[in-house]
């Protein structure tokens, strides 16, 4: 028996950079995609940690600010709003991990304005630490969209590119899971 049914926009198993989630975030309209608002009185606290963070770390305020809404924003759907690390580390760094959840860590990553629809990016040059990489969206002053997450062996397996000399995985939204 033969099978006729092809579907073009399939690859085999082993050019995907990692197995495919049975519901991606690709395929969760925009506006459907869970979006946290930050209130206005966390947003402070907030602003002086970027704020903190810039004065011993590369990147603008604005910058660290867009991280730490997308962390509060993940850490707030998981129920976890609480546990935001605001440590300031003599090397501006965290380590690789943002929230601990139900025993897992999870480094979130979140891009700026600019970017409506984002992909997954991580830096390539430094360790995977995390068991999870989140990818959420600054879509306004104190609004987070999330876009989805995925384990450590997706990332890791995901394609690799340079930017400025410098590497990073690919995690396309096709590879993501969905926050639901």
């Amino acid at each position: 028996m033969s099978n006729e049914h092809t579907d073009k926009t399939t690859e085999s198993p082993k050019t995907e950079p990692a197995p495919t989630p049975l519901i991606s975030a690709a395929d969760v309209p925009i506006a459907d995609r869970p979006t946290v608002h930050i209130p206005e009185e966390r947003v402070y606290p907030l602003t002086e940690h970027a704020r903190r963070i810039a004065d011993t770390w590369s990147g603008t305020t604005d910058d660290h600010l867009t991280g730490l809404l997308g962390e509060d924003g993940v850490a707030k759907r998981l129920g976890i709003g609480d546990r935001l690390d605001v440590e300031v580390y003599t090397d501006g760094g965290d380590g690789g991990v943002d929230l601990r959840y139900r025993g897992a860590t999870i480094d979130v990553k979140t891009v700026g304005r600019r970017r409506s629809d984002p992909d997954l990016t991580v830096d390539g040059y430094s360790p995977l630490d995390a068991d999870y990489y989140a990818l959420a969206s600054r879509v306004g002053e104190t609004d987070i969209r999330l876009i989805g997450y995925a384990p450590r062996d997706f990332v890791a397996n995901a394609p690799t590119f340079r930017y400025e000399d410098r590497p990073y995985h690919l995690v396309e939204q096709e590879y993501l899971f969905p926050f639901l």
